[in-house]
């Protein structure tokens, strides 16, 4: 088989096996369980025999006469990193996913949208072209929603409802970028665009700017953000997973690509994405050590972490030639990410299986003798605290030397600031995963819950044992991971062999600096002032930081506002094409009803035509009365008049039904 027809069967493998593992489940839901991981451990193996192929050279493969432009894939060193680790991922949750829900109802459609959305996914990522890139896009924005709402409760259909709100807007935006880019372009391919955007002036600005927004909602970037932690909560845990670790990923591919490849090293756009970079990492960060729900801590960490590596893509455009530190860093903490955000949610899973509740409120001291799932929950903190020896700790360094070089080059107010910023989001980090650690894992409760037994068997253990011991072998052996982003980076026109010492005594000190930070946060307020009651009589205040809130104080009345300014504006030009069309009416009145001895003289000239037609007997069979035909049209004209004016009706109507929609 052809290594390039291969990239077709990754993304038909999943499509085809959604429909027929839905099939199947109508039968047998244990058939369906077993085909299911056969067909992602089928692609897990077809992506990691692709990587000899891809290490060597890209590999390309057209089908024309799909979406139009036809389906362009492509799969570089890069773009495999995404691959690889969205397989891997897929395989084992697929996994996870077979006794997480046991206990659920419709498995059927569950696995169905999973399946769906792998397939989406992988076509995100080996999109050459930007239409297959959207359509892929969107596909996975609907197909994820059933997995949002999988419960069918009021909570998770509001969970829903925005989630679907934020895509699907998200989703225009960034139609609206890529019609531009194509009026200005005259063509979406990825590897050519960067060429021409450079000729076009500044629309560039507003066309890269569209297509990041639409990227950003998907990326959990601040301010659009706030389905985040409404989505990541409400799912069941083994899709809250595939959000946190592989679909705010998509965001992230979309971003990177865009200010790197499509204008690389613009200066606006990269100091955009870092002022939004350090607004995200912060946010999230701080937001995190309010909350009790162990998903809703874990979506702003998202949310905080997808902050450091959209930093690393503003401090690529700002350094220039010495960007490749800040490319190291941005993939290097991609790859961690997908990995330990995905052990955590699975550890919450485990949880959630045997008590159906996650408040630490009503958890506390549960894991206390739950030995495996203490310590994979400890090596998925620990890493994400980068603390050395856990992969996290090496991402997070190559992004701290990356913004220090930026500040020894241009140094600056704003640039110390947003080291500052860097250092107390990584204490905010340590603060609530301590926050979570001690009171799940190390604290006794009154709730008598620490005792009781988990039948969990090696379906959910054996996956994130995997992860777990993968995060470790990465943090303990980073030159691994090294040898394959020296060849990445190439996509990026950067040749240079980043030669790095990641347990020197300065990196580590600097780590330990923002844990140890991050300690006090935890015991001076977290435990002082959030934490009440004494011994095992202990909860954590609900404190709503409800002073401002994005979505209902900023996104609600905008959309308000612009929905009353456009119903004006509308209404204007509705009254203005009615008074038009009245207008257009009389004066087609007029001329039907024109006085007779104007309609003769159009009988005379329809007569000299007719003669003329005799005398010319190949012309003699398309004669016609002038006089009939121009009552005829005019007829028609008022028809087609009262056609558009139901037409305009008509969309007034869809308009206002939609926008109500997104209100309520």
């Amino acid at each position: 088989m052809n290594p390039s027809e291969i990239l077709l069967y990754i993304i038909i493998i999943p499509l085809i096996s959604s429909f027929i593992g839905f099939m199947i489940g109508k039968k047998d839901e244990k058939l369906r369980d077993i085909f299911n991981i056969i067909m992602t451990m089928t692609n897990f193996i077809l992506v990691t025999y692709l990587y000899s192929f891809v290490m060597n050279n890209n590999l390309e493969f057209f089908i024309p006469n799909i979406m139009g432009t036809g389906l362009y894939l492509k799969l570089d060193v890069f773009r495999y990193i995404f691959v690889w680790i969205t397989s891997l991922i897929w395989f084992l949750i697929t996994i996870y996913s077979t006794q997480y829900l046991v206990s659920y109802k419709n498995r059927n459609r569950y696995y169905l949208f999973f399946m769906l959305t792998y397939f989406s996914t992988l076509g995100i990522f080996i999109s050459k072209n930007f239409l297959n890139l959207f359509t892929f896009f969107e596909i996975m924005s609907l197909s994820s929603y059933p997995l949002i709402i999988h419960d069918e409760d009021q909570y998770s259909h509001e969970a829903g409802k925005t989630y679907l709100v934020m895509a699907v807007s998200g989703g225009l935006v960034l139609l609206m970028g890529l019609f531009l880019l194509y009026d200005y372009t005259n063509t979406l391919d990825i590897d050519l665009i960067k060429f021409i955007l450079q000729d076009i002036g500044n629309i560039k600005y507003v066309i890269a700017g569209l297509i990041m927004v639409g990227f950003s909602v998907k990326a959990g970037m601040f301010p659009l953000h706030i389905w985040l932690p409404k989505a990541h909560p409400a799912a069941p845990a083994p899709a809250s997973a595939i959000l946190s670790g592989i679909l705010l990923k998509t965001g992230i591919f979309g971003i990177l690509i865009t200010a790197e490849i499509i204008v690389p090293g613009d200066f606006y756009i990269s100091v955009a994405l870092l002022i939004l970079g350090f607004i995200t990492m912060f946010i999230g960060g701080f937001l995190a050590m309010f909350q009790r729900n162990i998903k809703r801590i874990l979506a702003y960490s998202s949310m905080s972490q997808m902050g450091y590596i959209i930093v690393g893509i503003g401090l690529m455009g700002i350094l220039n030639e010495h960007n490749a530190i800040a490319l190291y860093g941005i993939l290097y903490h991609i790859i961690n990410h997908m990995l330990f955000k995905v052990l955590l949610f699975m550890s919450a899973g485990v949880i959630y299986m045997k008590l159906h509740e996650l408040s630490i409120n009503g958890i506390g001291g549960f894991g206390r003798n739950k030995k495996t799932l203490k310590i994979c929950f400890f090596i998925g903190s620990c890493a994400i605290m980068g603390v050395p020896g856990f992969n996290g700790f090496i991402s997070k360094n190559l992004l701290h030397h990356a913004l220090t070089e930026a500040v020894h080059l241009y140094g600056g107010f704003w640039l110390y600031v947003g080291e500052i910023i860097f250092v107390i989001s990584s204490a905010f980090t340590t603060a609530y995963l301590l926050k979570l650690f001690v009171a799940v894992f190390v604290e006794r409760s009154d709730h008598d819950i620490e005792n009781i037994k988990m039948k969990v068997t090696g379906r959910a253990l054996i996956p994130m044992t995997i992860l777990a011991s993968m995060i470790v072998f990465i943090g303990v052996f980073p030159d691994f991971v090294m040898n394959i982003l020296h060849k990445t980076v190439e996509t990026f026109n950067i040749h240079e062999t980043l030669d790095f010492n990641f347990y020197s005594f300065e990196n580590i000190k600097s780590s330990f600096k923002s844990i140890f930070i991050g300690v006090l946060i935890y015991v001076f307020f977290i435990r002082r002032k959030l934490k009440k009651g004494s011994g095992e009589n202990w909860w954590y205040e609900n404190i709503a930081l409800n002073w401002f809130s994005v979505e209902k104080d900023l996104y609600i009345p905008l959309f308000k506002f612009l929905f009353k300014i456009s119903s004006f504006i509308l209404r204007i030009c509705d009254d203005g094409l009615l008074k038009l069309i009245i207008l257009l009416n009389e004066g087609f009145n007029y001329l039907i009803n024109m006085p007779l001895k104007y309609r003769k003289n159009s009988n005379l000239i329809t007569e000299n035509m007719k003669v003329f037609d005799e005398e010319n007997d190949y012309r003699l069979n398309i004669s016609y009365d002038k006089t009939t035909d121009l009552v005829k049209e005019t007829k028609n004209a008022r028809y087609k008049m009262n056609s558009i004016t139901y037409s305009i009706y008509i969309f007034g109507v869809v308009l206002v039904v939609f926008m109500i929609l997104l209100l309520y």
